[in-house]
């Protein structure tokens, strides 16, 4: 329907370019669009300009779009707001193909009176523009974000990977007004998703005293700093990216972590029990997990061939059919896999976490201290099956870790301490590096995480 929309539009207008085709058809189509029947409008995200209008889009006598990306509407796109107040730019561009001279009233507006009720968006442009017969001009737009007022973080790539109504509530959108003293309008929509974050800054290197460091760290942000601590493995070079469209994703791992929780009867069986706890941070942020699939081998008996993985996958398992991230468990012997916990992934972040207990990988709670595991972190590409990132030749032990941390999350502008000991080296162990700390853990229903790209997971080294 919008290509033939389109080539209608083409037909009456042939000199339009692509982009204005474009414009003409999001500027004049129908907003009055519910998600379904009674059950309210429908997201920007899901209709942009709205339902075609091929008619009103021939008889427009202008059309209006972003001056930068060409396109009919404004994204702001993902936002990590860490300031009180941050502000966005854009230019949009006003062409007027008619021969007469035609003066725009610009109006800002939100999709929803909640997101106005807010406070945390407002978007301001000039209240009218004149445009010349057969001339173009170009206006700007500024979003300011009042990071304070946003609502708590509900988007995940496990528990929330498939639910819509996550993103709706951390999104925020509404059409830029165009009404011509003409008598004709044109609108622009308009979206932006910002999360409010931590900026946690603190040392970067680990001075035991008696084996004990209190690390005080300072949270910049106007987000909760919500951190979880683990023993530092490794680490790995950046890697170049792989090229745009070239269906060849680099995952580029930047360091892994790992540690163990020792838990009661009736957690994961009817005895005691762990949970081991892998974290993975790379140099690159993933929107979602669907695409990059972060993989454990373990070999347990450290015969020289890998036992079990460890991966995220979809609860479908091999398909992409529900969009929740699991912490999956393959028995690579005999092919049989199990789950027990989703993964957890604060979407647009570098930092995964794979949970799993030790009775899934052949392991209980009596032989924490007593196995040896060589372990292999790999990171791939799912959708192509490109190349990807590697840490191997590992070895850890269950509540073997070396560095053990216990923080504290810290709320906006606040100082907190995370209290970290050594424990010396464990035999046969990889020694390990030191402390990484994960800023934007998973704390539940509007606390799914949010900090800065680059303070999201901290490598504190050991001296």
């Amino acid at each position: 329907m919008v290509a033939g929309s389109a080539a209608l539009l083409l037909e009456a207008q042939p000199g339009l370019s692509p982009a204005e085709t474009k414009a003409k058809l999001m500027n004049t189509g129908d907003t009055n669009i519910d998600i379904d029947p009674f059950s309210g409008l429908a997201e920007i995200t899901r209709i942009g300009g709205g339902e075609v209008r091929v008619d009103q889009a021939i008889g427009a006598p202008a059309a209006a779009w972003d001056d930068d990306s060409l396109q009919g509407g404004l994204s702001f796109g993902f936002v990590a707001v860490d300031a009180q107040t941050s502000t966005l730019h854009k230019k949009v561009r006003v062409r007027n193909y008619s021969d007469e001279n035609i003066t725009y009233s610009i109006t800002p507006t939100f999709r929803f009176a909640d997101d106005a009720a807010s406070g945390a968006i407002e978007v301001q442009a000039p209240q009218k523009v004149k445009v010349s017969a057969n001339s173009d001009k170009v206006f700007n737009v500024k979003m300011k974000i009042n990071g304070l007022n946003l609502p708590g973080n509900f988007m995940n790539s496990g528990s929330q990977g498939n639910d819509p109504a996550a993103l709706t509530a951390n999104e925020f959108d509404g059409y830029l007004q165009l009404e011509g003293s003409d008598g004709s309008s044109l609108h622009l929509p308009w979206h932006v998703l910002p999360r409010q974050s931590a900026n946690v800054v603190g040392r970067s290197v680990l001075t035991f005293s008696g084996g004990v460091d209190n690390l005080s760290l300072t949270n910049n942000g106007v987000g909760t700093a919500q951190i979880d601590a683990y023993s530092l493995l490794a680490v790995s070079p950046n890697m170049p990216e792989g090229t745009a469209g070239g269906q060849a994703p680099m995952p580029d791992i930047r360091a892994v972590g790992v540690n163990t929780f020792p838990v009661p009867a009736g957690f994961c069986s009817a005895e005691e029990s762990f949970l081991w706890v892998f974290a993975i941070n790379t140099w690159e942020r993933q929107e979602h997990l669907v695409p990059v699939s972060h993989q454990v081998f373990l070999d347990i008996d450290q015969d020289g061939i890998d036992d079990y993985l460890v991966l995220n996958r979809d609860v479908s398992l091999n398909n992409v059919t529900d969009g929740r991230q699991l912490s999956w468990v393959v028995d690579l012997a005999t092919g049989s896999a199990g789950a027990f916990f989703f993964a957890e992934h604060s979407t647009n972040t570098g930092n995964t976490v794979l949970l799993i207990c030790g009775e899934q990988v052949g392991l209980t709670g009596t032989d924490m201290l007593s196995t040896s595991v060589d372990a292999s972190f790999i990171a791939q590409d799912f959708y192509y099956g490109g190349p990807g990132d590697a840490i191997e030749g590992l070895t850890i032990t269950p509540l073997g870790e070396r560095y053990f941390g216990i923080p504290s999350d810290i709320p906006a502008s606040g100082v907190g301490t995370t209290t970290v000991f050594d424990f010396g080296a464990f035999p046969g162990n990889t020694d390990e590096l030191g402390i990484m700390l994960i800023t934007n853990g998973d704390r539940g229903f509007g606390a799914r995480g949010g900090a800065t790209q680059d303070t999201e997971a901290l490598l504190i080294r050991a001296k």
